[in-house]
């Protein structure tokens, strides 16, 4: 590896310091994970309360401190029919941590999102180089379809982080084969799927493509054994939930997580949810021209493959975006170094990505309003137990957050709410998506007893029976 960078201390040979470089991988993720963090703390310090959802994750670890941490049947959220199925890890942390779980989520997201652009970091380096790993932490950090600092991102966030570290100690392991890689990668891997189930198809298809660049009779023993690991790591939830609800659960659930980040968001925000202003799109076909001239070809399938995989085109293929964009941006230097404009253009760059970067997360993660949750907790305390309310919202992009909340802030029922449903059928969780779908075209179903609305950002509620 190359190493280049700042002087640090030294040693001393004659009386004389000898100049020791700082690593420039090292120097390059350290402004990543001050890029990311500030990044990150901006949409989140205009706010007193967790961005976008997270309401489900704050009853469920409200019932699990109610049951003395163990697990009940099913969660009080809602109507009180969601399985208590949903993989453990996050919940017990969020419902471990003293204090309010509203509070907890508001920053424990950008803690496991910090610790993503580590392992990003570490998974780039093993598969390119220090400066090509430094370069992509910098895309990384900056790509916010990547932070997954929402209140829901307590699951998330720690998934994700998980996932990339276990990518990384497979990658590590098919290059040095053996026991204990092979049990690293595995509990790593089992511990992201007891975190959200999403990673798995993600997770599974990349290792398998990992082994096929690397490939030897060992790897594959490694990876493998890899696998066992990871299985006997999710093998008691597994058993728990199957016991519990039965196979159905798991089937369930597996088969609803792929439409939250879809093929059509890909092609129209583009693969940092960016838009517009994308800067990891040019640069990453930049990279594409370089390494298919290298006739190297992983990162490229990969992207592929992660748009073919469930749910893998979005959050979960951004390291593989971020390597191809750093490989892109060290086409640029030999030219600019040519004009003198080495700095201009770093600093041009830099400023690009953090203003885009920037406008997005305030765009991508707002929070509900005060005068909104102050609303739902109105109706609640205004209305008996178990009165079924249909919740209109005139902003597509704040349903899903709005759903998700007005059950906890108000301890009633929304019956349009799916949240926690993928995981009893796969029949009911798209029925009550349905039925969602027609009440925010105005068709109130005639059982429910009142109506809390939100148009033009102010909530309002009425009895209608």
């Amino acid at each position: 590896m190359t190493a280049v960078g700042t002087n640090d201390t030294s040693e001393v040979e004659g009386g004389t310091a000898i100049p020791r470089r700082i690593p420039e991988g090292s120097l390059l993720l350290a402004v990543a994970l001050t890029m990311g963090l500030v990044l990150r703390l901006a949409p989140i310090l205009v706010s007193d309360f967790p961005l976008r959802d997270g309401g489900l994750f704050v009853t469920m670890a409200r019932d699990l401190r109610n049951a003395g941490f163990a697990p009940p049947m099913y969660s009080s959220f809602n109507a009180g029919d969601v399985p208590f199925a949903y993989p453990p890890l996050g919940l017990y942390m969020l419902a471990l941590i003293p204090g309010d779980p509203i509070t907890t989520e508001r920053w424990l997201p950008v803690v496991w999102s910090m610790l993503a652009i580590i392992t990003a970091y570490l998974l780039a380096r093993e598969l390119t180089e220090e400066r090509t790993a430094g370069l992509a932490a910098i895309v990384f950090a900056a790509m916010p379809v990547a932070w997954a600092i929402e209140g829901g991102g307590v699951t998330r966030a720690l998934a994700f982080a998980l996932l990339l570290a276990a990518l990384w100690r497979v990658a590590v392991a098919l290059r040095a084969p053996g026991v204990r890689n092979a049990a690293l990668a595995g509990v790593l891997a089992g511990l992201a799927i007891l975190s959200h189930p999403a990673v798995g198809p993600t997770g599974v298809a990349s290792s398998l493509l990992l082994l096929t660049s690397r490939r030897s009779w060992r790897g594959s023993a490694t990876l493998a054994g890899a696998f066992v690991v990871g299985g006997a790591v999710v093998a008691p939830w597994l058993v728990f939930v199957i016991s519990r609800w039965g196979v159905g659960a798991i089937l369930a659930a597996g088969g609803a997580h792929h439409a939250e980040e879809t093929l059509g968001r890909f092609l129209t925000v583009g693969p940092s949810w960016i838009g517009t202003l994308d800067f990891v799109l040019p640069l990453a076909l930049l990279g594409l021209v370089v390494v298919a001239r290298r006739r190297e070809w992983l990162l490229p399938v990969w992207v592929v493959l992660l748009i073919v995989v469930p749910g893998g085109e979005g959050r979960y293929a951004a390291i593989v975006w971020a390597m191809l964009a750093a490989i892109g941006v060290q086409i640029l230097i030999p030219p600019l170094k040519a004009l003198g404009a080495v700095r201009i253009g770093a600093g041009v760059g830099i400023a690009w990505v953090f203003i885009a970067a920037l406008l997005t997360g305030y765009a991508r993660f707002p929070a509900l309003a005060p005068t909104i949750r102050s609303a739902m907790a109105e109706a609640g305390a205004a209305t008996p137990p178990n009165t079924r309310f249909a919740v209109v919202i005139d902003d597509p992009g704040m349903e899903q957050p709005v759903l998700d909340w007005f059950p906890t802030l108000s301890a009633r029922i929304s019956v349009g709410t799916y949240q926690g449903l993928e995981w009893t059928s796969v029949e009911k969780s798209d029925e009550v998506v349905a039925l969602d779908d027609r009440i925010q075209a105005g068709q109130i179903p005639p059982d429910v007893d009142a109506i809390f609305q939100i148009k033009g950002g102010v909530a309002s509620w009425r009895r209608i029976r």
